[in-house]
């Protein structure tokens, strides 16, 4: 809240733009596009269990105002993947994906209404390293339960391909689309740690989404075609979602069958 910045009331031409290729009619504020999509930082598995184990990753959680005990969720993601065999040295990409609460408006959102949301202390750590071939392997970690499991996707797969059952198939999903509207062919070993309760309403299942379309877009370097095509906030929203449902996001980003809900 509050008076928006130059750039945002420069940004008028990216609205009409956003209209266009996503079918938003309604007049809103626009907001530029999250420094996590358009600059995200990397670093390497080793240094940020290192950063982790030395209280520094806490510091910086603690400075934007997450948990510093979060580091404990990266730290242990990342060892997952020196676990399954990533080198220590390989570039890593994190992020703090949250879970929220639909305090008001639930299922008027994806009709076109608007939602009152907010989001919470609870969510997926997520840490993911750069592979040298076109696939998605996720290694999650549920807290609450103390269950685990792994999920392989190609990135070149079809729209037409089966997917996989379970929570593994948001994260396929995402790979399938960006695949067919990005062109992406680098993978990722993606490793997240959740701690949300499950079935709870707090979005886990497009929280999965959102985590891996950050560390697809991060490894394939998408920022520059983002600001290209989706240029607001709201624009990015917006495509996430028809990631999740599968329909069209303009003639420029078809959809497939989505999640299937």
């Amino acid at each position: 809240p509050g008076a928006r910045t130059s750039e945002e009331r420069e940004q008028p031409k990216a609205a009409e733009d956003t209209k266009m290729m996503c079918g938003d009619a309604r007049e809103s504020p626009t907001s530029p596009l999250p420094a996590s999509v358009s600059a995200p930082g990397s670093t390497s598995v080793a240094a940020l269990i290192a950063d982790a184990d030395g209280g520094a990753l806490g510091e910086r959680l603690a400075a934007m105002g997450l948990d510093a005990s979060r580091s404990s969720s990266f730290a242990a993601a990342a060892a997952r993947l020196l676990a399954a065999g990533v080198a220590p040295e390989t570039r890593a990409t994190a992020f703090w994906v949250p879970g929220r609460i639909e305090v008001l408006g639930k299922h008027t959102d994806y009709a076109g209404g608007r939602s009152l949301l907010c989001a919470v202390n609870r969510g997926f750590s997520v840490v993911a390293a750069d592979r040298d071939d076109a696939v998605l392997r996720v290694f999650a970690s549920f807290e609450l339960t103390g269950e685990a499991d792994v999920a392989e996707v190609a990135l070149a797969a079809a729209h037409e391909a089966a997917s996989p059952a379970g929570w593994a198939v948001y994260p396929a999903v995402t790979a399938r689309r960006l695949a067919r509207n990005f062109g992406i062919r680098g993978g990722v070993d993606l490793a997240l740690s959740c701690d949300l309760p499950e079935a709870s309403g707090m979005s886990s299942s497009s929280a999965v989404v959102i985590a891996t379309f950050l560390c697809l877009s991060a490894r394939n370097r998408l920022s520059a075609q983002l600001r290209a095509r989706l240029p607001t906030a709201e624009a990015l929203c917006h495509y996430l979602g028809c990631v999740e449902n599968g329909q069209d996001c303009g003639h420029e980003l078809p959809g497939d069958a989505g999640v299937g809900t």
